[in-house]
């Protein structure tokens, strides 16, 4: 890794642990397993946790994604800056529901790609995410969620280390998304119970993605 990179993860990953330890609203970003899954899913949690103790990625692909300046991820959506997002955290959602999440707005078919190293927890399809992905980070304790996907790029499966930047989807439509209206929707938060993985703290992420560009934002919109 070149000192660049190292310095990029090092401040990428102090960033984001600071961020998470700020308060917020637990939300459950998924349904609760069944029964037998409960059992499975908890089995599978003990394994997450020895996967993670990782070092190199043998293997793996080259990913020279480097974070916006400030942010401490990637821009999950390959092609799109950080000029391009807008902060939909505190959006309201039909059921009197907060979005907690931001949208990145893309082409139908754009490369998704990990914001951060990390595994592959779940695969799953249905309900009003449609296609997502669960990925847990490093830390063991951080969730990135993806939802509204076309597809999963070709050989991702669950129990797969991911580096950032690393192609693992691509944007669609499915779920509640609506015909036409492709986007990705992209949630971070901070698990509590690795047993209960489908329940984290959620945090803003638009900061996390956006970073000087979000300061920049917040101080427009303050001068109006």
């Amino acid at each position: 890794m070149t000192t660049r990179r190292m310095h990029y993860a090092l401040r990428g990953t102090l960033a984001l642990a600071a961020a998470l330890s700020l308060s917020a609203c637990t939300i459950a970003i998924g349904a609760a397993p069944e029964e037998a899954a409960g059992r499975q899913a908890r089995g599978s949690s003990r394994a997450l946790r020895d996967t993670l103790h990782f070092g190199a990625h043998e293997g793996g692909r080259a990913h020279d994604a480097a974070p916006a300046v400030g942010a401490s991820l990637a821009i999950p959506v390959r092609g799109i800056g950080p000029q391009q997002l807008r902060d939909s955290y505190n959006d309201a959602r039909s059921g009197g529901r907060t979005h907690n999440a931001i949208d990145i707005m893309a082409p139908q078919g754009s490369p998704v790609v990990a914001a951060a190293d990390g595994v592959i927890h779940r695969l799953r399809t249905g309900g009003m995410g449609g296609i997502t992905i669960y990925q847990v980070g490093e830390d063991g304790r951080t969730l990135f969620y993806y939802a509204h996907l076309e597809r999963y790029a070709a050989g991702i499966r669950e129990g797969q280390r991911v580096r950032r930047g690393e192609v693992i989807a691509y944007v669609g439509d499915t779920g509640n998304a609506g015909p036409g209206n492709y986007h990705l929707h992209f949630s971070v938060g901070r698990l509590t119970s690795m047993e209960r993985w489908w329940e984290s703290e959620n945090v803003n992420p638009y900061p996390l993605l956006a970073g000087s560009a979000a300061r920049a934002a917040t101080a427009s919109r303050e001068d109006r």
